[in-house]
């Protein structure tokens, strides 16, 4: 029954995230971008980064294009090294309890993303595309940023899809949404992912 809940949640976190691909086809600083959208940059039997700045106005600022020469190192639930580069998921806190249920088993939470999200980054994605608002990066602070992967072979079989990475890790209680000091929330887009997540880590617990 638990592992039912585990295939449940998968399944539907899959749902809302490509369901009719209603992502932006367009640049956008916050939006899921669509499948199209991350197609464009994809070059046959190769990973592509690709890394977009946007200013205060939303504007796009700077796009590089480069090949994704090694595997994504998966720090923690909250940090990621791109082609040597660290960067830190926007507005969230790592791993809020040291254990979570995952494959309707205990596991430390830390491992938990690393398994997950090296199956996303390493092994299913042609794709990643990270989205920051910092305009020039400062030395020894990784830019906060949002990212997303394209996944799938674009085949009726595995049909392409885009994973988002902030909302999975808030999805599946790897990680948590910032509070600024008035207690409100840094990642308000974020908040149903965090409540529906809920729901099926209390499924998965009975």
């Amino acid at each position: 029954m638990k592992q039912f809940f585990f295939l449940a949640a998968l399944l539907l976190h899959g749902t809302i995230l490509s369901a009719a691909d209603l992502g932006t086809n367009e640049p956008h600083p916050f939006e899921q971008p669509s499948t199209a959208y991350l197609q464009k940059f994809a070059k046959p039997g190769e990973k592509t980064f690709v890394y977009e700045r946007y200013d205060a106005r939303g504007g796009l600022f700077q796009r590089d294009v480069t090949a994704l020469t090694r595997p994504v190192e998966i720090k923690s639930a909250t940090e990621r090294v791109i082609n040597g580069v660290t960067y830190r998921l926007r507005g969230l806190a790592a791993c809020p309890k040291p254990k979570i249920t995952y494959k309707a088993e205990e596991w430390d939470c830390t491992k938990a993303v690393r398994d997950y999200d090296d199956a996303v980054y390493n092994t299913r994605a042609s794709v990643v595309l990270c989205k920051t608002l910092v305009l020039k990066s400062q030395p020894g602070v990784p830019d906060a940023v949002s990212c997303f992967a394209l996944v799938g072979a674009g085949n009726a079989n595995d049909p392409y899809s885009v994973a988002y990475d902030d909302d999975s890790m808030v999805f599946f209680d790897m990680a948590a949404i910032g509070r600024n000091k008035d207690g409100k929330s840094l990642r308000p887009d974020l908040e149903h992912a965090s409540d529906l997540g809920k729901q099926f880590q209390t499924d998965e617990a009975n």
